[in-house]
């Protein structure tokens, strides 16, 4: 069971918890229930990112201007969602989005000399949310283990990496949405 991370909930009833296991998952989960009426952008009020950036552990200036950054939100949403529930190739728009946006990550980055391990590494010099989220997702969706390990919840469709055993991760949070799906089969199997 994860925690409750501490942003503003702007009049929502609701709860954001990190479950993600990727902070590119993570960071599409910052709606939740997606596409119906009881959507929430837990980006509002603004100040919510620099919350989110340090529950997550990131160590990035939070930019002026998020606009950029939502519609990679919502381009990680779709292609994720794509590979995990729908089974089906992503759509080209939010892909190249995407892909774009970790191909210029990847050029910005460089090849370093660590000294107390004695293997180089590749570091981005100034690292910016974008360039951290995209490269992410890249190595999410290129290694095959962590593929594989993509799911959504499949009440509120929020994405985590199944780390169980057999991969039978059903849910967000046991506590949350399984709760919520134990309690409709009870009620469907006691009518």
């Amino acid at each position: 069971m994860a925690a409750p991370v501490p942003l503003d909930t702007d009049g929502y009833g609701g709860t954001y918890k990190v479950i993600g296991g990727a902070p590119a998952l993570d960071f599409a989960n910052l709606v939740s229930y997606r596409g119906t009426p009881r959507a929430h952008d837990w980006l509002v009020p603004s100040d919510n990112l620099a919350r989110w950036l340090r529950a997550v552990g990131l160590d990035v200036a939070v930019p002026d201007d998020i606009g950029g950054l939502i519609e990679l939100r919502e381009a990680l949403a779709a292609v994720f969602l794509a590979a995990t529930v729908d089974s089906h190739e992503p759509d080209g728009v939010a892909f190249d989005v995407v892909a774009s946006t970790a191909a210029r990550a990847r050029s910005r980055q460089r090849l370093t000399w660590d000294t107390d391990t004695h293997r180089a590494r590749w570091c981005l010099p100034t690292p910016q949310l974008d360039d951290l989220l995209a490269l992410d997702a890249a190595r999410l969706l290129t290694d095959d283990v962590a593929r594989d390990r993509l799911g959504a919840c499949d009440d509120c469709r929020w994405l985590y990496l199944d780390t169980t055993r057999n991969h039978s991760r059903r849910w967000c949070d046991p506590a949350d949405c399984g709760n919520r799906a134990r309690q409709r089969r009870h009620y469907h199997r006691q009518r």
